[in-house]
């Protein structure tokens, strides 16, 4: 792979097994906190940092647009199951609230602003639907707005609280939204804006995660785990000796991945713990395969990879923390985010695809108004060794003289 401004070239994580991922390529982006989203078929990676930069990658490290809002941090990330859309929330850098100035704007894959609405200025979190049909997004002020891919605004619901936590079904069909502070439940809402259940706690929601099928909703708040079922019917509970940080669930809720202060722990769909394993220090983000065949967690200190019965993969550690995890359907590819850099994994072997570009190019999208691009570094020009330009200049010669010989000739036939 070529290197690229940014770019880090592959670097070798411990491994547990042959069929372990590989780092293939990481990127600068961030200062403070870098928020990442991988498509479902793992080909594109959407990265958006406090600083306002926002990247879309192809899964070989070709950055294939970048935007940037300045003054403005990025607050959430989301992409469409192949990666034709894109989508995040800007706000200003002292955080959500009403002076937060936020907004959404959408991106087509080609990074052309499709649209950008700050209609409510507390925006904070954003998912889309596979098919990208489907665009939800929560605001700081309880508030659950459901858009169509051109943004039209379809309805918007209101919640008690405001909202940590939002995901939506790959369908589109609903979302949920899971609030803390004041409000404290757990609602799932149709795209017409319907409320199709809610469910209360003392303590709220702040991790949810609904299955690749749409049948289940893992969710979490402090201490507390839970699944429920489309309808909101509570399949089980489980309750924890540390905070839950962040919950997944692979397909028909069949196994469920929790991440809190020191573990790590899969359950299986009946609630009942399976393994867990312990660090030393936190466990920030989790994933999972739409199967539960492959479990990630990123740790204070990297990532770790385990199979299904809790066997050991593959760990690659990081200078910083893992804040931000996404992984494509299958689980062979995989993004982290940590304070400044984002990270991408996967299977080298399944990485060449025909028609993918293999060599980074980077490009700078024209943002609308008054929004400054990203200013890209200028490459170095190398210059033409001397033996290279006496063939150009003969090829050229060459090329003047057989093109005005066939001219004389065409006059020849012509008179």
């Amino acid at each position: 792979m070529l290197a690229m401004p940014g770019i880090a070239p592959p670097v070798s994580g411990e491994s547990g097994s042959d069929n372990s991922p590989v780092l293939l390529w990481s990127d600068t982006i961030g200062v403070h906190k870098t928020l990442v989203s991988c498509s479902g078929d793992g080909r594109y990676i959407l990265a958006g940092s406090d600083t306002g930069i926002l990247r879309m990658y192809n899964r070989n490290g070709a950055v294939l647009w970048s935007f940037n809002r300045d003054g403005k941090a990025v607050r959430s990330v989301a992409i469409s199951g192949n990666g034709d859309y894109a989508g995040a929330v800007f706000l200003n850098e002292e955080g959500p609230s009403s002076s937060a100035y936020g907004e959404v704007v959408f991106f087509n894959r080609n990074g052309n602003v499709l649209w950008v609405t700050s209609t409510d200025p507390t925006v904070e979190l954003i998912t889309i639907s596979d098919d990208s049909n489907a665009v939800y997004v929560s605001a700081g002020s309880g508030i659950l707005y459901s858009y169509s891919r051109d943004g039209t605004m379809l309805a918007k619901n209101v919640s008690d609280g405001r909202i940590w936590t939002l995901d939506s079904a790959r369908d589109g069909s609903f979302a949920v939204a899971g609030s803390r502070i004041m409000g404290n439940r757990l609602m799932a809402m149709r795209k017409d804006g319907v409320t199709a259940w809610n469910y209360s706690t003392k303590v709220g929601f702040g991790s949810a995660d609904i299955s690749p099928d749409g049948g289940s909703v893992a969710a979490a708040g402090y201490s507390q785990l839970y699944l429920f079922d489309r309808n909101g019917t509570m399949l089980w509970h489980y309750s924890g000796s540390a905070e839950f940080t962040s919950v997944a669930v692979s397909k028909n809720g069949e196994y469920s991945v929790a991440a809190s202060q020191y573990y790590t722990s899969l359950f299986n769909e009946t609630g009942s713990l399976i393994w867990r394993k312990e660090y030393e220090g936190f466990v920030h983000d989790v994933g999972i395969s739409d199967d539960g065949n492959r479990i990630i967690a990123g740790m204070s200190r990297g990532l770790t990879v385990y199979d299904q019965e809790g066997i050991f993969l593959w760990n690659y550690p990081t200078p910083n923390a893992i804040l931000s995890l996404s992984t494509a359907n299958d689980g062979e590819f995989f993004v982290a985010g940590t304070s400044d850099r984002v990270y991408f994994f996967g299977n080298r072997e399944k990485l060449a695809r025909p028609g993918e570009q293999e060599l980074p190019v980077m490009s700078t999208v024209s943002p609308p108004g008054d929004v400054n691009p990203v200013q890209q570094p200028t490459p170095k020009k190398t210059p033409i060794p001397i033996g290279l330009a006496i063939v150009a200049i003969g090829f050229v010669v060459a090329f003047v003289i057989i093109d005005r010989e066939n001219k004389i000739l065409e006059d020849l036939e012509n008179e």
